[in-house]
Formats: C-alpha cells, sequence, structure tokens
C-alpha cells in the first residue's frame, strides 16, 4: 500500500495497532488490579448499590449491629419497641423513658426529626444513619447527644478558664486502658476514621471525657461536636468490634463548613477543623469568643492540650531594631522540599532565617522606611502534645510527593525554640496519619494509621482492621501527620 508515495506493509501496520491495543489493555487491567489493592472501602454504601464492591461478610455483621443500637432506647439504652408518634426518630422502651426524655429537650427538636425524616432512607446491609440518606449527604441530621440539649446559664468568664493543675492530673492520668478498636468506612470516610483515631489515643483529652466529662457542662442547645465525640469516646472504651462514627460523619458541615459526607477528604484539614471546633465549643461555655479575653481563650482544656505560641522575628540591618510577632498554633505544618530528609532537617528549615530584600523588604517603623532585614519563625512556647504536618501535597493533580522524611521515635524541640528552655521541650511518638496512593495523585487515596494505645503498645488501623505492629514497622512510614506528647508537663 502506497501513502504519500511511501510503501507501508498492510500486514504489519494492522499487527501493530493490534499489539498496542492487547498492551493497553493489559496496563489498564494492571492498574486496575494495582489500585483495587490500595483503595478498598470495607463498606461503600454508594458503591454497593451499584454492585461494584465485594462486601466482607463480617462488615456486614458489624454493620447490622449498628442497625441494632439505633433500635434501643435513646434514653437509658436498651431494646426499645415504642417510637415518638411525632417524629418517628427516636425509640423508648416505656412511657417513663418517654416523658423522661421529652422534658430534657426532645420537645425542642422533634419537630426538625420530623423534617428531616422525611428524607430518611435505608443505606445498604441494613445500616441506618439516624435521621439521613445515603446519597443526601447535606441534609442529613442526627439526634443530638445526651448533654447538647440541655439549656443552662452561661459561666463568668475569669482569667483561667481551665485550672492548669487539674490539667496536670489529666495529662498523667492512668484511667485510660482500653485497646484500639477499628472503625468501619462508610464511604470514603477513612479521613475522619484515622484523625478520630489518634484523638482517641490522645491521652489527656480522653481522661478529660471519661473522667470528668464534657456533656454535664455543655451550654448548646443543639448538636456538639464535643459531646457526640465524648459519646464515641465511651463506645470505643466498651465496644470489642468495629462500629460505625456515623453520628459524626453526617454533621461534617458543623464541624468545618467546606467538608461533606461521601467525598474524599484531607485528614489534616479534618484534624484542624476538629481541633478548632472544640476550642469554639469550650469557649461558648462562657459566652463565646467575643465574651472572652484574648488571654483567657488561652486557658481552655483544648488549649493546654494542643495550644502553643509562635514568634516571628525581624531585625532590620539598618537601624536593628528588633520587632516581635506572636502566633496563636495549634499544630505546625513544614515544608519536605529541598534536601530535607528528616523530620529535624524540615525543623531547621521552618527555622530558618529568611533574608528580605528587594520587592519583599521590610517596612522598618524605627527607619520609618523600607529596608534590608533578617526574618526568623520559631516556637515561642510548645505545645503538650504536637501535631506536625508534613506538606505533602503540592499544586496539582499528581503533585504529591512521596519522599523519604525520616522521624525519630523522641523529638527534642529545643534547637527550634525562641529561647533556650530547661529541657521540658522533649517529646514522645504517640501516633501516625499515612496516605498511601498511586501515581503520586493528591486527588484520591487511602488513610490509614499508627497509634500507640496506653499501654504503650502499637498498632496499625486501616479503617475496621486492627493489627500489633512493631516500633521498626511504624518508623518506616512515609508519614503524613505526626503526633508527639511531651514527656512531663
Amino acid at each position: 500500500m502506497h501513502v504519500g508515495g511511501i510503501t507501508v506493509d498492510l500486514n504489519w501496520l494492522l499487527q501493530f495497532i493490534f499489539t498496542v491495543f492487547i498492551i493497553g489493555l493489559g496496563l489498564l487491567h494492571l492498574v486496575k488490579n494495582t489500585a483495587s489493592k490500595y483503595f478498598e472501602v470495607d463498606a461503600n454504601f454508594e458503591a454497593a448499590e451499584s454492585n461494584h464492591t465485594v462486601i466482607d461478610p463480617s462488615i456486614v455483621n458489624q454493620a447490622m449491629e449498628a442497625e441494632e443500637d439505633s433500635l434501643r432506647c435513646v434514653n437509658c439504652g436498651i431494646s426499645g419497641s415504642k417510637t415518638c408518634s411525632r417524629c418517628k426518630s427516636v425509640r423508648y422502651c416505656s412511657q417513663g423513658c418517654q416523658e423522661a426524655h421529652w422534658k430534657a429537650g426532645h420537645k425542642l427538636q422533634c419537630k426538625d426529626f420530623k423534617a428531616n425524616s422525611s428524607q430518611t432512607a435505608k443505606s445498604n446491609f441494613g445500616f441506618k444513619p439516624s435521621g439521613g440518606g445515603s446519597k443526601s449527604f447535606s441534609s442529613i441530621a442526627l439526634v443530638p447527644a445526651s448533654g447538647g440539649s440541655n439549656s443552662k446559664p452561661t459561666k463568668k468568664p475569669g482569667k483561667v478558664l481551665f485550672p492548669y493543675d487539674e490539667f496536670i492530673k489529666l495529662y498523667n492520668s492512668d484511667k485510660p486502658r482500653f485497646p484500639p478498636c477499628g472503625l468501619l468506612n462508610c464511604g470514603n470516610s477513612c479521613f475522619a476514621n484515622v484523625v478520630l483515631q489518634c484523638l482517641t489515643y490522645t491521652r489527656p483529652l480522653v481522661a478529660y471525657l471519661l473522667e470528668k466529662g464534657h456533656q454535664t457542662e455543655c451550654r448548646h442547645n443543639d448538636w456538639c461536636f464535643l459531646c457526640e465525640f465524648q459519646s464515641h469516646v465511651e463506645r470505643a472504651s466498651q465496644s470489642a468490634l468495629p462500629f460505625s462514627p456515623m453520628n459524626i460523619l453526617s454533621r461534617l458541615r458543623n464541624i468545618g463548613g467546606n467538608l461533606g459526607y461521601g467525598r474524599q477528604e484531607d485528614a489534616h484539614e479534618f484534624m484542624r477543623f476538629a481541633i478548632d471546633t472544640m476550642q469554639s465549643v469550650c469557649l461558648d461555655e462562657f459566652g463565646g469568643e467575643k465574651a472572652v479575653e484574648p488571654a483567657s481563650q488561652e486557658t481552655t482544656i483544648i488549649q493546654h492540650i494542643f495550644g502553643g505560641r509562635l514568634q516571628s522575628q525581624v531585625i532590620c540591618t539598618k537601624c536593628n531594631k528588633i520587632s516581635n510577632q506572636f502566633e496563636n498554633m495549634m499544630d505546625l505544618t513544614v515544608e519536605i522540599h529541598g534536601d530535607a530528609e528528616s523530620l529535624e532537617e524540615c525543623l531547621n528549615q521552618f527555622t530558618d532565617k529568611e533574608w528580605l530584600h528587594g520587592e519583599n523588604m521590610y517596612k522598618c517603623d524605627g527607619c520609618n522606611d523600607y529596608v534590608k532585614a533578617w526574618k526568623r519563625l520559631t516556637i515561642q512556647r510548645a505545645p503538650n502534645v504536637l501535631t506536625i504536618a508534613l506538606k505533602r501535597f503540592q499544586s496539582g493533580r499528581f503533585g504529591k510527593l512521596n519522599k523519604r522524611v525520616t522521624f525519630p521515635e523522641t523529638l527534642d524541640l529545643s534547637p527550634y525554640m525562641s529561647e533556650k528552655g530547661d529541657g521540658a521541650d522533649v517529646y514522645k511518638l504517640y501516633a501516625v496519619v499515612v496516605h498511601v496512593d498511586m501515581l503520586n495523585a493528591s486527588f484520591f487515596g487511602h488513610y490509614i494509621c499508627y497509634t500507640k494505645d496506653f499501654h504503650g503498645n502499637w498498632h496499625r488501623i486501616d479503617d475496621s482492621k486492627v493489627s500489633s505492629v512493631e516500633l521498626d514497622e511504624v518508623l518506616s512510614q512515609g508519614a503524613y501527620m505526626l503526633l508527639y506528647s511531651r514527656y512531663t508537663v
């Protein structure tokens, strides 16, 4: 065959096209099989409806147990056969429990439940998220946690909102002793599962919820994340089987405005929203952020746990005037670009001096002019629980940095502090979050975590699957988030 004056062997051309086609099919099959190893979801409701996901029978049984929990009396917890005749959304075991729940605040919520119940649809495997459908994620509503519907007078804020000596007792408490409990994946919920697991093994937070409790102090008239998380921790401490965190997942928009149930979200973003929401709840006890002095806002139980302070220092090279600015911090996000191969090197980059010149010159108050200056960011006050996020996600759909960054079990923060300390800024690793991906993709993937229980044993948690591991496996991971707790407070 002649094409444009060139002789082409037709048989060879057909064989070439066929070979390329076969190779393409083989590569596609290989990619699908490889992806399925990393991104299997245990209980993806929408996928199950279209018969694309093979469901583990054990997960079905666990979901059915969650269904049984929804049939319990909302007041006392035993099996209930009666439902509220008005909203049909809650169950009771007796007339007495119904009257008690009605007086406790259900009469204020009943209409909302009735409106939401019209949108309720059964999810697959017999599992029913209370008041929500499996597809209309934004319309899901749940029964508020106990304590969330109490109307109590606002406390008068003082200089200290939560005494530090009480916090020290909680920090050193040895009462939390329960082993890890898996969480069901309710459809792209691995990002939330890993964060909930890490928070569940943050000792002072768990000790506060189990020993002191927030629900009795809550001033919220509606759903409260800290109340719900207390119920979550209580269930995790008593359950031997994985359970569904739907009571939290269906209220993601109450925690972070741009989070949505059923979507793949960023675990670090959810962690920040969760901590900020808990801080807001604590301030609400005293009338909210506007009613509390800035200095007092740093004395809540959440600030005692996660709060620290950064110092930004600028030195003018012309008049040597030093300018210090301080900013509250709940975590650290560090770059991993360049030659940094360890967490310590990343922290060195974070605290390195920055030369301000050219278009980035500094406006010095002493010189009243734009001048060249040195700027350095350091930790002025380190938190008792330190959360570090390694900035792996860059711009672009395939912009994830999968480079190896080592991290220690014991971390000394003193080289990165604004001033030399007394040696108390030494931390021990207790949780690691890992993002598993393919082809450096930043737009999809799967989260797993490693947590150290209150006995000092490490566990790998992949949604509902929990297995014991050694420290060496933990330290070999490509970490996305690292959680450290201070040795002594």
